[in-house]
């Protein structure tokens, strides 16, 4: 028997805001609601953003047939036997998406990286800045990608997102925050975890080599803690690893050259974790990244048992 037999399942995401643009690419996350709902989720806000024509001081009517699109969208999430409602308001795609989780007390934001959508550029480029330093709900992003004549289908499956998550950490509040949903997350079968951390000083390299092998040290003691805590959350298999380095070729070298199927990160931390997402780099990292990207803001809530 496991360590998490007997214990209490978190239905950690279990009201989610899923941002549509109604491009086919969104028609293969919607085809993905089993996983959600084997994820813990029951509700959907299927939500559309008109954007305001900031010129004419008019909005932006939706485009034709949206409708017929979101109810399109709306079916099929519904067969897949979630609850949906749908949503589209009036704003800027980064506010408009709190707002909406606000009105439901949405536990995630779910948007798309790939595909001809407004959100890859609305949300993690020109409004990345601001969405990231606004977010109070977790972000999960969903690479997606349509290719010609083959019909839309998931890309992911819930039991290979949890095989082996990767959360790089700068061991701030922030961080430590991310890494109670990832405690609640072994609840649900992660298979493996691998530890991260980038030795990065300010100056781009240590002044002798004692002091890089000190800080490593130092940097894998701290990971040995966080590695007792998954273990006592039921995952078997967590590494720890300390690179040298700027953390975002350390990350993208991580996910390009290891099995990642889930990279977790906390959002405005200190160190590499707030320069992470503070500028293109956020767009890059979502850009090239293989697997799905799960960002946690900042928690006023402690971790629940």
């Amino acid at each position: 028997m496991g360590k998490t037999a007997g214990r209490k399942i978190e239905p950690l995401f279990d009201r989610v805001v899923m941002a549509t643009d109604l491009t086919p690419a969104w028609d293969q996350v919607v085809s993905c609601g089993s996983e959600l709902r084997d994820l813990g989720c029951s509700r959907v806000i299927l939500t559309f953003v008109i954007t305001p024509n900031l010129f004419s001081g008019g909005s932006e009517g939706p485009p034709p047939q949206a409708a017929a699109r979101l109810a399109a969208q709306r079916r099929v999430l519904e067969a897949r036997g979630l609850e949906v409602i749908i949503e589209t308001p009036i704003g800027l795609p980064g506010f408009s998406l709190n707002e909406v989780a606000h009105k439901y007390d949405a536990s995630m934001i779910i948007i798309g990286s790939h595909g001809k959508s407004r959100w890859r550029e609305g949300v993690l480029g020109t409004f990345s800045s601001a969405v990231l330093h606004n977010a109070q709900f977790p972000l999960l992003v969903l690479p997606v990608a349509v290719e010609d004549g083959q019909p839309p289908s998931c890309l992911w499956r819930c039991s290979e997102l949890l095989d082996h998550l990767l959360f790089p950490t700068d061991f701030s509040q922030t961080a430590a925050e991310a890494l109670c949903y990832l405690e609640l997350l072994a609840l649900r079968g992660v298979h493996r975890v691998t530890l991260l951390h980038a030795l990065h000083p300010p100056t781009g390299q240590f002044s002798e080599p004692k002091a890089a092998d000190e800080a490593a040290a130092v940097a894998r003691n701290f990971l040995d803690v966080l590695k007792g805590r998954l273990e006592a959350a039921g995952v078997l298999d967590v590494k720890t690893r300390v690179s040298v380095g700027h953390p975002v070729p350390v990350i993208l070298d991580v996910l390009q050259t290891s099995d990642i199927s889930l990279l977790v990160l906390g959002t405005q931390g200190k160190g590499f974790i707030a320069e992470l997402y503070l500028g293109s780099v956020a767009h890059n990292i979502s850009r090239f990244a293989p697997c799905p990207i799960l960002l946690i803001p900042p928690a006023d809530r402690e971790c629940r048992e």
